[in-house]
């Protein structure tokens, strides 16, 4: 392992130049943050401290919050639920695998005259832009989104390390964008599906097994589900230690193999190419001297997106739902549910961290949906299992139990309103080959439950 890319002067431009900061003016990211691979990251900075972080060799991430700008992120990453590192040993396939994601990722923003910066990292990329807070569009989104009492309450108590504050409509702004940045993912995945050899996920859903074990191409929304002030982004040429991280279980031997990688911007760059470089350090100087790191702004070109999502049928969807879950009071009783199969039941009884994975998330929608419950009711559903007492440590310091259970319930809902979700692998088989069927020999028959939903769906339209 080596940081001696971290004392080149222009690799440190870059890196400022990523957080807002110019020769006139210092950063605009809210606060930085690192970590060395091996346990949490740091409590926020502020962004002047990149040089501290530099010292101590740390992989560096800054906040999505900024003092100027609301920035977008689509994450597109590779994932393996039985060979993690597989990511970081076969980059040259890992990230050939992902570009019928990244082609219409590329393509549906190029529609709308948007060329964002596009970071490479350890299993995927960051297509990253952003919209001025000064601009319409992001007072459209601040009129779009809604914010659960509860998550604004703790916004009102958040300061950044300089000492700025989470505002209402940023806070808006923010929930809204989740809301645009799930359609663009829709659209993409649409595009994508026939030229992947992969499925492609919204968020980290386990499949079935196949050849090199259970493997997914990611459009990772999570980001959205979190608070603002909680989720951050690498800066480019940062060190990536995620192999490090003790969940992977890689020995010192291991890790020897695999490290060092750099986050990286890609550029031109090929699949190969991108993995060679962001592997080797003796060509980052020359990188970092042909290139530039400042998040691109297209304010005004948000404006089309936006008019399509307010007309899509998901955009439509998301509407109800907003204005339904306003006025259904949270959950209190969380008695047994009539009809659901023990699978369901399984996961009420055990919580956490069940009901923290997405796959479990999206069973739970899948089954209370062919019950005939609305998605406004799932959500209260959630929300008060999470309020329970279930030893949930710090998970619901820094996290809100309304959003998250209003997050995952939009997701999962509006994919089997909209079709996105075929349902396909809602059988007991896929059940058990993804690892959640914690109910042996249950007699259910989830492909049933599949079907009455497939039914209502033909009713509505």
């Amino acid at each position: 392992m080596t940081n001696s890319h971290y004392q080149q002067a222009t690799v440190r431009q870059r890196m400022a130049e990523f957080l807002g900061q110019s020769p006139t003016h210092p950063p605009t990211a809210a606060y930085l943050v690192g970590a060395d691979g091996r346990g949490e990251f740091t409590a926020p900075a502020p962004a002047r401290a990149l040089p501290h972080f530099l010292d101590g060799a740390f992989d560096i991430e800054r906040s999505l919050w900024d003092r100027d700008l609301l920035l977008f992120d689509l994450d597109i990453e590779y994932q393996n639920f039985d060979a993690p590192a597989l990511a970081w040993a076969e980059p040259e396939r890992v990230f050939r695998l992902q570009e019928p994601v990244l082609a219409a990722a590329f393509g549906l923003l190029r529609e709308h005259s948007i060329t964002p910066l596009t970071l490479i990292s350890g299993r995927g990329y960051h297509l990253v832009w952003a919209i001025r807070r000064s601009s319409l569009a992001f007072r459209r989104l601040t009129e779009l989104g809604t914010v659960p009492t509860s998550l604004a309450e703790r916004y009102a108590l958040v300061r950044s390390p300089d000492g700025d504050r989470i505002d209402p409509a940023l806070a808006r702004a923010f929930a809204a964008q989740g809301r645009l940045v799930e359609y663009l993912a829709h659209r993409i995945r649409q595009a994508a599906l026939p030229a992947c050899p992969l499925p492609v996920q919204l968020t980290a859903i386990e499949v079935g097994r196949g050849a090199a074990g259970r493997e997914i191409i990611s459009l990772d929304l999570s980001e959205y589900g979190d608070p603002f002030h909680t989720r951050h982004l690498r800066i480019p040429f940062s060190l990536y230690l995620k192999p490090r991280e003790p969940r992977w279980r890689l020995d010192e031997a291991h890790l020897q193999r695999l490290l060092p990688i750099v986050a990286i911007p890609r550029g031109n760059l090929d699949p190969a190419a991108a993995a060679a470089t962001a592997r080797n350090p003796a060509c980052l100087a020359g990188l970092a001297s042909a290139c530039q790191t400042r998040i691109p702004v297209f304010s005004r070109a948000m404006h089309r997106i936006l008019d399509e999502y307010a007309s899509s049928a998901l955009g439509r969807w998301h509407h109800v739902f907003s204005q339904r879950l306003a006025t259904t009071p949270p959950g209190a009783a969380l008695d047994p549910v009539p009809g659901a199969p023990p699978c369901l039941e399984w996961l009420f009884a055990h919580p956490n961290d069940w009901l923290l994975k997405p796959a479990a998330l999206q069973h739970v929608v899948r089954v209370l949906t062919a019950l005939a419950w609305p998605p406004e009711a799932i959500a209260r559903r959630l929300e008060a299992a999470y309020c329970q007492d279930h030893a949930w440590g710090q998970t619901w310091v820094a996290m809100d139990p309304a959003w998250r259970a209003e997050f995952y319930t939009r997701l999962f809902a509006g994919m089997i309103a909209t079709g996105a979700d075929t349902l396909i692998d809602f059988n007991c088989v896929s059940h058990q080959e993804k690892g959640y069927c914690r109910v042996p020999d249950c007699r259910s028959n989830l492909a049933e439950l599949g079907d009455r939903i497939q039914v209502k769906l033909r009713r509505t339209v």
